[in-house]
């Protein structure tokens, strides 16, 4: 009876209000709700982000209206103490829900989204706390007090708002929200270095605030207060100190500290670079800036418009050495940015002819006519039409692929694995289907309104979206018309299976535990690369327990044994494999990898059979081209060819083998056209053009053949050799294999504005 007591008195003193007991319901509530919502439904980023602002906000509320039960007048840690832990109470029964929720929803790495709520979610209540706790205390109770403690996470989060619209980065901070990602196209997420320092600033806060004002509580009441006062005075200073260096650990990145960053710039007629001060790329340079001008031009004739002479300012462009600095600078490891209210793009850069170059710069091309603030397109004023700002920009890039955007809808169509356009076109429609399909069928509408109707009639729709008024069609009519366009198209068998492979993909959305397999997946590439297997076979069991009908996982776990020497293993492992459903591509994609191991057992005639058979089926050009030349020495058993091309040495190791290769069979065209492109990827142009000549029109295999011209016009092009160039390019413009045409029509007309530009003595 005493117990029980005790226990009352201390529940009692605990104050379960009416109110909180309403906020306790709510949080339970908002957490069944959850459990049925993809991504949220787990124990992970998402959910914590979630609960951090929800618990946040309660927590602040009901700080300030329990602000006298629990004496915050006064301002004692102790005080502090318990009302921090009756608001952290509000997580209790979330997190019990959503982690029994994982009975039915697969939570596959527990450790990491506990490490996302401790540092999101119980931080957002203890900051949410504190805030309140301070405007009490300073403002003595009075109803101003709800002012102040909201204001501060609100003006915290509008700081937020305000450093995403004018500065590079597309990831940032916030009280209650903790870490905003950015792109969900950047599926891979393990708890960034970033949040861990920028939630260890905020205890520190948390620790000084807290000790101030019960130092000041103490010197009211005559006591001692010295150690409160060092303790405040101590995390004061650190704060400082970490505030002071928080660019290093990412957070609040400006565009200056970029800039810095990357060391290197560029000024041409319409960009200022910005790109790594190595010697690699300041030998780029010449090229880097002729990419950029070439792609203005194209753009300048496709969209009729010139935003940097409308603005009298110059393209930013910020160029990153490679996906891994581009996250830590900017965010968006994977993803590459146009802020076209900045009149600034991030990008990767390949090379010479990189898309990504050209869709970026696309967006903004399209400010000019767009609307709102951010001059976007927009649905009637409201909402951001993804659909058409992404889909304007695919329309304009038109990349040469196997299949171009019309082709591959049509098969999409066929294949019933096209999202309705009509929901594409909405606010929110466009990011929930995988970004494969999206963008491609918003390409190749959008390229349609424009080649049918003309720019100026899309540049009249883009910014508002009046279609009716514009094409005096609404949207379903148009969408009517395009789809009767792309469903004429001929197709063959082999084209529908590639898109099958290329397209049939579900978004993040409805995948089994998104984010972690994604993670696990670029560490398992990782440790692969570093020469590490054994990490990288734990990481990719982890996969196949949580999925295992994942193909892209069993084959990297069969290269990682095969690396680890386990050959028969992998075999097994590949065989077991073939048993289960698997599209024609897929089953090809397996099988080659099959054929590498088997030639690498010494077993190259049934190696060579595999890759016959893998050729059987339409495959991807890329995964063509390879088999091709597997298949050309595997039937040989060439000893030397499957050093190259299955053990794939790297640096000097594989020259050296190569050149080995050449003196033992001086006239095999497939020798030179291996080192010539070997060449061609190190940007060896001088070096490369024998081998490549040597190469074209010998292989006898038509893919190849296509690539050993595109390379060799190329190499011609960055040469000066024009003429050759162009007479490379003319044949391989009629090519019947559509990405080699497509390219070699973009490298004629590269060459034209080349031609132009120095008739008209531009650089």
């Amino acid at each position: 009876m005493k117990t029980w007591k005790v226990i009352t008195r201390r529940v009692a003193e605990l104050h379960l209000t009416r109110t909180y007991l309403v906020a306790l319901g709510a949080c339970a509530l908002a957490a069944v709700v959850l459990s049925f919502v993809p991504l949220l439904n787990l124990v992970g980023y998402e959910s914590a982000a979630f609960f951090g602002v929800l618990g946040g906000l309660l927590a602040t509320g009901l700080t300030v209206a329990d602000a006298r039960r629990f004496d915050a007048l006064k301002g004692r840690a102790l005080d502090f103490g318990r009302l921090a832990l009756r608001n952290l109470a509000l997580l209790i029964a979330p997190l019990l829900i959503l982690s029994l929720n994982g009975l039915r929803v697969p939570n596959c790495d527990w450790g990491a989204g506990l490490s996302f709520w401790a540092l999101i979610s119980v931080m957002a209540v203890l900051m949410g706390t504190a805030s309140a706790w301070v405007a009490v205390t300073v403002l003595r109770g009075r109803k101003v007090s709800y002012a102040l403690a909201f204001g501060l996470p609100l003006l915290d989060a509008a700081a937020l708002a305000y450093h995403l619209a004018t500065q590079p980065p597309i990831v940032g901070h916030q009280w209650f929200l903790g870490y905003f990602g950015g792109s969900i196209y950047d599926e891979a997420l393990a708890v960034p270095v970033s949040l861990i320092v920028y939630r260890a600033l905020h205890a520190l806060a948390i620790v000084a605030v807290v000790a101030a004002l019960d130092a000041r509580w103490r010197w009211k009441q005559g006591a001692r207060a010295g150690w409160t006062a060092t303790l405040a005075l101590g995390a004061t200073l650190a704060m400082a100190v970490g505030f002071a260096h928080r660019q290093d650990a990412g957070i609040a990145i400006d565009r200056d500290h970029i800039i810095a960053e990357l060391g290197g710039v560029i000024e041409t007629e319409h960009f200022l670079i910005y790109h790594p001060q190595t010697r690699a790329w300041q030998k780029k340079a010449p090229l880097l800036a002729e990419d950029h001008e070439y792609r203005y031009d194209q753009l300048k004739r496709f969209f009729g418009t010139d935003p940097v002479a409308e603005h009298g300012r110059k393209v930013r462009s910020f160029v990153y050495a490679d996906r891994d600095s581009k996250g830590a600078l900017m965010g968006g490891r994977n993803t590459m940015v146009a802020k076209l209210w900045l009149h600034e793009m991030h990008i990767l850069w390949r090379g010479t002819g990189d898309r990504m170059l050209t869709h970026e710069l696309a967006h903004i091309f399209t400010e000019p006519f767009g609307s709102g603030p951010l001059r976007l397109s927009m649905q009637r004023g409201v909402g951001v039409n993804m659909g058409l700002v992404e889909g304007v920009a695919f329309a304009a890039e038109w990349p040469a692929r196997e299949l171009d955007a019309h082709q591959a809808s049509r098969a999409m169509r066929e294949l019933g694995i096209a999202p309705d356009l009509g929901a594409l076109l909405g606010a929110s429609g466009f990011w929930t289907q995988a970004s494969g399909r999206a963008y491609t069928l918003m390409g190749s509408f959008v390229r349609y309104l424009i080649d049918t109707y003309g720019i100026e009639r899309f540049k009249e729709v883009y910014g508002e979206g009046h279609f009716e008024e514009v094409y005096g069609n609404d949207v379903g009519a148009l969408v009517g018309e395009w789809e009767r366009f792309v469903d004429a198209l001929d197709l063959s068998e082999d084209q529908r299976e590639v898109a099958r492979y290329l397209y049939d993909r579900p978004s993040i959305f409805v995948r089994v535990c998104a984010r972690t397999m994604a993670e696990w997946r670029r560490q398992a590439n990782e440790a692969s690369r570093d020469g590490q297997p054994a990490e990288a076979i734990v990481l990719l069991r982890r996969v196949l327990d949580a999925q295992p009908e994942l193909l892209w996982a069993h084959l990297e776990l069969a290269r990682a044994l095969a690396q680890m020497g386990q050959m028969d293993e992998a075999l097994d492992l590949l065989e077991a494999r073939q048993q289960s459903p698997l599209s024609p591509v897929e089953r090809a994609e397996l099988e080659a990898l099959m054929g590498d191991l088997r030639w690498r057992a010494g077993r190259a005639k049934e190696a060579s059979q595999s890759y016959a058979s893998c050729l059987e089926v339409g495959v991807p050009v890329d995964l063509e081209r390879s088999l091709q030349m597997r298949l050309r020495y595997a039937r040989r058993e060439q000893r030397r060819a499957r050093s190259y091309l299955i053990d794939t040495p790297g640096g000097a190791m594989g020259m050296y083998r190569l050149m080995r290769w050449d003196e033992e069979t001086p006239e095999d065209p497939g020798v030179a056209y291996l080192i010539g492109r070997r060449l061609w990827q190190s940007e060896e142009w001088v070096e490369a053009r024998p081998w490549l000549e040597r190469a074209q029109g010998s292989l006898g295999v038509e893919v190849l053949d296509a690539e050993a011209a595109l390379m060799l016009g190329q190499v011609h092009y960055f040469l000066g050799r024009a003429q050759d160039a162009q007479a490379l390019f003319e044949a391989l413009s009629h090519s019947p294999l559509t990405r080699y045409r497509e390219e070699a029509r973009q490298w004629l007309d590269r060459l034209q504005w080349k031609r132009n530009s120095i008739e008209n003595g531009v650089r």
